[in-house]
């Protein structure tokens, strides 16, 4: 419930607040925050709240972004930062990209960050080559076809380093194991298949041997048991992105880990399935990638997580980290190479909690200049027995 008021009370906050000055000498850089707040649906044309004591799930997301990005402009504060950010609420009337790509502010920004995805995230590239004006994607998983454009940072990884990642574990760690590709017979599945297969067909390349196994709707624990084997290390990949998949899959394998030595890995959208943390499937080992990763043991996690208990007397989501996160790193980049940003994009001196593997991607061998830049670092973690670990 405090949690749910203090949400309130920010929403009712930034309906009012488009800018933020860190301080009250002149301003340097000025740092425009695309989020989805849906502030018009949660507020009528006499400002009343809508949804009486609840909470609009559609603006929890951004919400919580938004949030993460607060508290690090709070640290920016402290350290007397010249600093105006300005909030761009992508779902409203007044700060959707189509209306405030024609202001003059958009020509003045020094540096984008967007918790965007699909058409909005293809706007603010746009945005970013015409004007010269770097374009952190925060969460998006996907370059959006986006060509010649060394302005967009992806700062999460897109499906097919995640798989590469995965491929590359299973095969250092469980080659000679009984390796079965659990999937779904339908061309969604088929294209997270294909990934792994070429990545098992590249030359000078460890060739894997797994099977592949069409699973059917209503599948059962004895589909998946038929091929395992109880004198080897079974590993179970669930090669498709459907949550309801995953959920069915991991539910069934419950009673495996009595007959069969079991590894189940997963995609990276496992990441924000809450039902994986479940009493019943703590002894389950189960293995997926993510790109952001927070130990709980760093001295910035334990700050930021200390101060916004502080204040909203809950533990942060992933996602208020991740806004906490990309902000004061991105914003400390800025200040400390200024133009130069996007060529020290691995400035260790500045990590918090996360570390960042920035690679320029090229859709061409020849081409000039990057395409994109993307994070390259995966993590691979372990849920086992209540406990999250880091396995590389």
């Amino acid at each position: 419930m405090k949690k749910s008021i203090f949400l309130f009370t920010l929403l009712a906050l930034i309906i009012s607040i488009g800018t933020k000055s860190q301080t009250d000498r002149p301003l340097k850089y000025k740092v425009g925050l695309f989020v989805p707040l849906y502030l018009d649906s949660a507020f009528d044309e006499l400002q009343q709240y809508r949804y009486g004591k609840g909470f609009p799930r559609q603006s929890v997301p951004g919400l919580e972004f938004y949030e993460g990005a607060e508290f690090a402009l709070d640290s920016l504060n402290r350290e007397k930062v010249n600093l105006d950010m300005h909030v761009f609420d992508i779902r409203s009337a007044g700060g959707n990209i189509s209306t405030v790509i024609t202001s003059p502010l958009m020509d003045s920004l020094d540096l984008i960050i967007g918790h965007v995805s699909g058409n909005e995230y293809l706007q603010l590239a746009g945005i970013a080559k015409e004007k010269n004006i770097p374009f952190i994607s925060a969460t998006y998983p996907n370059d959006g076809g986006v060509k010649s454009n060394p302005q967009v940072v992806m700062v999460n990884a897109k499906l097919n380093t995640h798989i590469q990642s995965i491929y590359n574990y299973i095969l250092r760690t469980w080659g000679i194991g009984n390796i079965v590709w659990f999937r779904r017979k339908n061309t969604a599945d088929d294209r997270i298949e294909d990934v792994f297969k070429q990545l098992n067909q590249s030359p000078g390349g460890g060739i894997m041997k797994y099977k592949q196994v069409f699973l059917p709707d209503n599948f059962t624990l004895a589909d998946i048991s038929a091929k395992l084997d109880s004198t080897r290390q079974n590993v179970i990949i669930a090669g498709s992105l459907d949550e309801n998949f995953a959920r069915t899959l991991v539910n069934n394998c419950v009673g495996l880990s009595k007959s069969y030595k079991v590894n189940i890995v997963g995609m990276p959208t496992w990441e924000g399935i809450k039902d994986l943390s479940r009493s019943e499937y703590r002894p389950l080992s189960i293995v997926y990638s993510t790109t952001f990763y927070n130990a709980a043991t760093t001295g910035w996690s334990n700050v930021f997580e200390e101060s916004y208990r502080k204040k909203t007397f809950s533990k942060p989501s992933d996602m208020a980290f991740k806004g906490f996160e990309i902000t004061y790193y991105f914003v400390h980049l800025l200040l400390k190479y200024d133009t130069a940003l996007i060529s020290n994009l691995n400035d260790k001196s500045l990590k918090l909690i996360t570390d960042y593997d920035f690679k320029p991607i090229r859709w061409s061998k020849s081409g000039d200049i990057p395409d994109y830049f993307e994070n390259k670092r995966i993590y691979i973690l372990r849920r086992l027995n209540g406990q999250v670990s880091l396995l590389n």
